[in-house]
């Protein structure tokens, strides 16, 4: 991409006259006016134009990339320069380096965010540091631990070189199990067998075994590729890395509205033990970048229709949009990740009939689109707003448009293969999209519950519950899956206690919701600890040990 920041133009006559300055990057030289450059960028300003000692010199050496060196040079006669995703982090860090004009930072900035996607994640990596500007490795990393399940499921990822999925494999994956880590290995070695099996013990030691199902691992262990490997006893018996649990990553969240700017949040693990985090106060500033810092997160809710960005550090956040055509939450999703998950044949069905034929247009005027483990799934009205509808997955980039802000007349969540339904009658529907069986019931039925206070919600996988909860008062009523019936077990009271002595402060719950969180990013307002009376050794929970 060809950018054209600055129309200052080097007076030749005076040029003819200048010193020249030689300017030696790794195994090219240069030679430029050394007024005009000392006159364009601050850092051979503040080295040639002082009293200093180099003020003399007229040669300086520096180690940056050629190509990028050639860019900014271009820029400084020219006011134009070129820039790909193969130099765009360095170009950025030279132009930083040099002290040059901010008006080069926010060209590189922009173009990375519009172009970047997983197709890129090799180059990238073997880029980025800690202390990158641009973009720095803790929110590289950040953003393959959340999108790793569908970044596997991606040609893209079958064609990454070996040192890219070894530090993938290594990181805080959030997985709900380290099976699905040894299937994205599998998965890639079976790309070309003949040449990558040969890496398959060097890739198998980033699973964390320790923490991996037994049952899961006796279906490893049958493999007919593992069963061809010597040592395969003594990597699963290695400790490898035990430091942390990564299928430990799934959290419930609470969001009560305090008053116009500010929020409440609090984080529940699978017991319903809250943590609470604290206020959060709305700042628009804050970047929506698809691509963000480690201590950020989006948090969907409702269905997949609203969200919030939380910077869990600065206790900040920032509703996410999802109504600007082309820079919603979900455009920026499409083109960096779902357009490359694999083409296959989308389910299109009713979600109430064994027909499974649409007849008629389906549309997006009433439809929600959420995620699932490994895909993306549509549920909406048929054209006529008579029937639900399913699309599983869903890949066409049109479903990611933004939606029309109509009334909704269902809730649903998918948890595994099956999508979870409550509709506006308070029917509740089972729909199984692998098997296409339903199963639709009404255990509501005389009770006295109002559809729009409603929130419908589960874990995407590994878990034996939907979870409603009536936002009006604080009930929390969970279908629990394999006993196939409901119960209420819990009370959310929306009420938090005043230090100033006056009365207690209501505040209205406006989402519960379950997501990916990496706890050692968040600041709780007070921390737990175990004491194992037994042992006489204190040791954290799962919930509290990255505190």
């Amino acid at each position: 991409m060809c950018f054209n920041l600055n129309e200052t133009n080097m007076d030749e006559e005076n040029q003819d006259r200048d010193v020249q300055l030689k300017i030696v990057v790794r195994k090219n030289e240069y030679y430029v006016s050394k007024k005009f450059i000392c006159s364009s960028v601050p850092y051979f300003e503040k080295m040639f134009c002082g009293d200093l000692l180099e003020s003399t010199e007229n040669k300086v050496v520096l180690d940056f990339d050629e190509h990028v060196f050639d860019s900014i040079l271009n820029w400084i006669h020219t006011g134009s320069f070129l820039v790909q995703m193969e130099d765009v982090i360095a170009l950025y860090e030279a132009a930083d380096y040099l002290m040059i004009d901010e008006r080069l930072f926010e060209p590189c900035m922009d173009y990375f965010h519009n172009n970047f996607t997983i197709e890129h994640l090799p180059i990238v990596l073997s880029q980025v540091k800690k202390a990158s500007k641009l973009i720095n490795a803790e929110a590289i990393d950040y953003f393959i631990c959340r999108h790793f399940l569908k970044i596997i499921n991606t040609d893209v990822f079958l064609d990454y070189p070996v040192a890219t999925i070894e530090h993938i494999l290594k990181l805080d994956l959030m997985v709900y199990s380290e099976y699905q880590v040894f299937e994205s290995i599998m998965k890639w070695v079976n790309k070309n067998a003949d040449s990558r099996k040969g890496l398959l013990p060097q890739l198998l030691n980033c699973v964390r075994w320790f923490f991996m199902d037994p049952v899961e691992l006796s279906k490893v262990k049958d493999n007919e590729l593992i069963k061809t490997l010597r040592d395969f006893d003594s990597i699963i018996s290695s400790k490898g890395d035990c430091r942390s649990n990564r299928t430990k990553q799934t959290f419930r969240i609470s969001i009560h509205r305090i008053d116009d700017l500010k929020l409440l949040i609090n984080v529940y693990d699978d017991d319903f033990f809250c943590l609470p985090i604290g206020d959060f106060t709305q700042d628009d500033s804050m970047s929506l970048e698809f691509v963000h810092r480690e201590h950020i997160s989006d948090i969907l809710f409702d269905t997949g229709r609203q969200g919030i960005r939380v910077d869990w550090s600065k206790k900040t956040f920032r509703w996410l949009d999802f109504k600007v055509a082309g820079k919603t939450y979900y455009t920026q999703l499409s083109k960096t990740i779902v357009q490359f998950l694999k083409p296959s044949s989308s389910l299109i069905c009713h979600l109430e009939e064994k027909d499974t034929t649409l007849p008629g247009q389906i549309n997006n005027d009433e439809a929600a689109i959420f995620e699932s483990v490994d895909s993306y799934i549509v549920i909406g009205k048929t054209k006529d707003y008579r029937k639900l509808f399913g699309l599983f997955p869903v890949l066409h980039r049109s479903w990611f448009k933004h939606f029309k802000d109509n009334k909704h007349t269902f809730h649903a969540t998918v948890l595994d293969k099956v999508v979870y339904i409550l509709t506006e009658n308070l029917e509740f529907i089972q729909f199984n999209y692998e098997t296409r069986s339903c199963n639709k019931s009404n255990p509501f039925k005389g009770k006295h519950l109002y559809f729009h206070y409603l929130l419908l919600t589960s874990h995407q996988a590994k878990d034996n519950k939907v979870i409603l909860v009536d936002k009006s008062t604080g009930k929390i009523h969970i279908f629990c899956i394999n006993e196939q019936q409901w119960i209420e077990r819990y009370v959310m009271m929306n009420i938090k206690f005043c230090s100033d002595s006056s009365n207690n402060c209501s505040y209205q719950l406006i989402a519960f919701a379950s997501t990916f969180l990496q706890m050692k990013n968040i600041k709780p307002l007070y921390k737990k600890s175990f004491v194992h009376f037994d042992l006489h050794v204190p040791y954290s929970s799962n919930f509290f040990k990255n505190f």
